[in-house]
């Protein structure tokens, strides 16, 4: 009978040396992190796969929307200045103002862009209200 057998029976684990019964728990706890390993790792290129095909397909769906949405945002982007905001910042502008002109349901006839001015500094009004926010739900 080997030892994992005497080790594995409740019965029989009493007449076991302590040295048996630490080099059984050794292999136990060897064979169970093993395992653990083997099935994360499993996993892991489980995950790998699947964020390769997400991606995969994610491009081709990507490519396909974004030709309507800058097609659609073309115009309100010829109504803005190139004085009033850098040339980097056009395709920015086009699609804030296909977003607006999507959220309110109407085309981007109607739509004209004014002023987009960047702010400057580490805290934004986002961060301000969050914070903001955040202090109120603590207030006693």
């Amino acid at each position: 009978m080997s030892l994992m057998d005497i080790f594995s029976n409740p019965e029989t684990i009493d007449s076991l040396t302590f040295g048996q019964k630490m080099e059984g728990s050794l292999i136990t706890m060897c064979l169970g992190l093993g395992i653990t390993f083997l099935v994360l790792i499993l996993i892991w290129i489980f995950i790998a796969i699947m964020g390769k095909c997400i991606d995969g397909t994610g491009k081709k769906k990507e490519t396909e929307a974004q030709a309507p949405v800058a097609a659609a945002a073309a115009p309100s982007a010829a109504q803005v200045t190139p004085a009033a905001a850098p040339q980097s910042d056009d395709a920015l502008i086009a699609v804030i103002a296909a977003a607006v002109a999507a959220y309110q349901g109407t085309g981007t006839n109607n739509l004209v862009v004014k002023k987009i001015t960047r702010l400057s500094g580490e805290e934004t009004p986002w961060t301000a209200a969050g914070i903001n926010a955040r202090m109120e739900t603590r207030r006693i």
